[in-house]
């Protein structure tokens, strides 16, 4: 259904809960639970979260719930038709026009209190609207970058190939030691590389889909050549995550949600920008954090409305918030009123620098279709099963069958 964005080591394979301010019953959120928000945070970013919130629920009537959710789109699927899902949750911009169409979101725009255009950027007012609706408030922009371990080389490469030969001077697989950690089939993960040479997933003006045109395939043939022969045999997030943050890589590929976690596991992970591209550019797929509202509001009571909305509002102005999202997350300002601050930190200054080198996801409700098939190409090329070529033209022929 999606883009896999950020992964579920928290309650995989099913649902981890966690309270502020009262205790939640059953397993989904909605009906007597009060009202309640979903996240997929890493445990670094829910703490600080659960900090927000108990200062958010003092002296409430109606305290805001949390939830920390693995496989969140799935069970968004399940929960929201049944009209036992969250009030509102935490998700890049990139659902807004498929979950539109699927009657999943409530236009929020004559209820909020916020003008979006003279409080946020342009990029973050646009991303949390579709068709004259407002789904959501926007608090941060974010995309993956460059992080190197201080303790295994010196400073971050300023090219892809001298980043290619300290890799191949820290690759040994027999002990356990790897050039990189990266997701290496996730296309959020690896799009910079993808669109490096000027390729794209899909087109949204025209509606055309990119993944078989010579610059797209020119993308792939550079992570065959540069980023998979240094990543462990398993590409999988639960797999490569840990190979940075014990130590065993000099170098990361993620993003701002996973940094507290790697600082916890006592590796520095300094953020850097991705490095230059020789005969392309680094174009990473950059997203827009939103608190999305739900069609559980429809139903909720007025005080629920009232509690969902304020939380909105008050998580995406509020000074503390976007400071402490910023210095200890990574997250980039998007409230005009910060995003030239000068106490936002290095993090975000190496991340907003990879932000300017990148394109938004796109919103179209088809892209839904073309995240699953696209990783299942990169996974056969990965695994040696099949060319660039032959999978995007399978990936594609599979996308276009959904579409018909």
């Amino acid at each position: 259904m999606t883009l896999y964005r950020r992964n579920a080591l928290v309650g995989i394979g099913g649902i981890t809960t966690l309270t502020v301010a009262g205790c939640l019953g059953g397993l989904l959120g909605g009906g007597d639970q009060g009202t309640t928000l979903w996240t997929q945070f890493e445990e670094g970013e829910q703490q600080s979260l659960e900090g927000h919130l108990g200062t958010f629920n003092e002296g409430r009537d109606d305290a805001m719930n949390v939830e920390n959710i693995s496989e969140m789109d799935s069970q968004l699927e399940t929960a929201l038709p049944a009209s036992n899902g969250p009030h509102t949750f935490a998700w890049a911009h990139d659902w807004i026009g498929q979950y539109h169409d699927q009657d999943f979101v409530y236009d929020a725009a004559d209820d909020i209190d916020i003008d979006l255009e003279s409080t946020f950027t342009e990029a973050a007012a646009q991303a949390v609207q579709w068709d004259g609706a407002v789904h959501g408030l926007p608090y941060a922009a974010e995309t993956v970058s460059l992080m190197y371990n201080p303790d295994l080389v010196d400073g971050p490469p300023e090219t892809l190939s001298e980043m290619v030969d300290v890799m191949e001077d820290h690759h040994d697989p027999d002990n356990n030691q790897y050039g990189l950690s990266v997701p290496a089939i996730e296309t959020y993960f690896v799009s910079a590389f993808l669109n490096a040479f000027g390729g794209t997933v899909f087109d949204e003006e025209s509606g055309e889909l990119g993944i078989e045109d010579d610059v797209f395939i020119e993308g792939i043939e550079l992570l065959e050549d540069s980023i998979w022969p240094y990543v462990a045999e398993d590409p999988t997030p639960e797999s490569q995550i840990p190979t940075f943050s014990e130590g065993n890589a000099p170098y990361a590929i993620n993003g701002p949600w996973q940094v507290s976690s790697f600082r916890e596991a006592d590796v520095d992970a300094t953020v850097a920008p991705l490095p230059d591209i020789d005969g392309g550019e680094p174009s990473p797929y950059t997203g827009v954090q939103t608190w999305y509202f739900t069609t559980q509001l429809e139903s909720a009571d007025d005080t629920a409305l009232e509690t969902t909305l304020e939380w909105a509002e008050w998580y995406t102005t509020t000074e503390d918030v976007i400071l402490s999202n910023a210095q200890d997350h990574g997250l980039i300002p998007v409230h005009q009123e910060y995003t030239q601050s000068d106490e936002l930190g290095d993090d975000v200054e190496a991340f907003a620098q990879t932000v300017e080198m990148g394109v938004p996801l796109p919103t179209d409700p088809r892209i839904g279709d073309v995240w699953t098939p696209l990783k299942d190409g990169l996974q056969r090329v990965f695994n040696g099963q099949a060319s660039a070529d032959e999978s995007m033209a399978t990936a594609a022929e599979e996308i276009r069958g959904r579409w018909d």
